[in-house]
């Protein structure tokens, strides 16, 4: 039913941050103002169920849902 059904997680195919969001993250760091702050350096490119995808293929448990997504997951297919 989930997207990453079959794959163990947490899953890391690159050390942390990886190349793809040390760029991104650099980019942002030029615009954003310095009054917001990232408690982690993560740029996630897609969830599902209660994982998260970054941007270099490394997959997470996602710990840090709004409460409004607890109950579902990201993506769930009978709220999409």
């Amino acid at each position: 039913m989930w997207l990453f059904d079959d794959q163990a997680v947490p899953n890391l195919k690159t050390e942390l941050p990886g190349p793809r969001a040390r760029e991104l993250l650099g980019r942002d760091q030029m615009v954003m103002s310095p009054s917001y702050t990232r408690g982690y350096p993560l740029v996630v490119a897609r969830g599902s169920g209660a994982v998260i995808e970054d941007v270099d293929g490394n997959l997470f448990l996602d710990f840090t849902a709004g409460i409004a997504v607890t109950a579902a997951g990201h993506c769930h297919p009978h709220v999409t």
